[in-house]
């Protein structure tokens, strides 16, 4: 098993950290452990991370945002992500030489 086998058994939850300690026992002088346990830690770390991500909150700040606008700035904020930004409305540099 690679890192990467070892990282996904972690995010999936398909694979136990004993369960994986068991394919791979500390060994050497230390007693160090193989990197796939660092691997598989690192997979479970990070789907605790996405699990706490919520969509939804972000929906409703996106929403209070917008509510607090004026309409202007709704306007400026729409043109803004259609990409008519400042250099489009104004003019840039190379335009006025």
């Amino acid at each position: 098993m690679n890192n990467e086998e070892a990282y996904n058994h972690g995010y999936n939850g398909t694979l136990t950290l004993d369960e994986l300690m068991a394919l791979y026992p500390p060994h050497g002088l230390r007693d160090e452990e193989p990197p796939q346990i660092d691997a598989w830690r690192s997979g479970k770390e990070d789907r605790g991370y996405d699990d706490q991500d919520d969509f939804k909150d972000s929906i409703r700040e996106d929403a209070i945002r917008e509510d607090s606008m004026t309409d202007a700035e709704a306007d400026a904020d729409t043109l803004a992500s259609a990409g008519w930004g400042m250099d489009e409305d104004y003019g840039s540099a190379c335009d006025m030489i």
